[in-house]
């Protein structure tokens, strides 16, 4: 009735990531996957886009990490500049 469990069954080749990891290509053209910082980037900016003009301001003066607040930056301003083509 029930299966005895073998090393096996308990030890598989592939992790989680790698199970789970879809392709993605971004507004943008890039293509990558979605467990790569550009696409959580894109993932943040997206959720910050919808917040209050004071909210984004708060959120990124408060980041500390400069390379963040630059790639948040960057998928903001593309946003902004193709908000009429509905890329979101």
């Amino acid at each position: 009735m029930y299966k005895t469990l073998t090393t096996k069954d308990l030890f598989v080749s592939k992790t989680i990531k790698e199970r789970n990891m879809k392709p993605v290509t971004l507004p943008d053209g890039t293509q990558t996957d979605t467990w790569s910082r550009e696409y959580i980037l894109y993932c943040e900016a997206v959720s910050l886009s919808k917040k209050s003009l004071e909210h984004r301001r708060y959120w990124l003066n408060k980041l500390q990490d400069h390379n963040r607040v630059n790639g948040l930056k960057k998928w903001l301003r593309f946003f902004w500049e193709n908000h009429k083509d509905n890329v979101l």
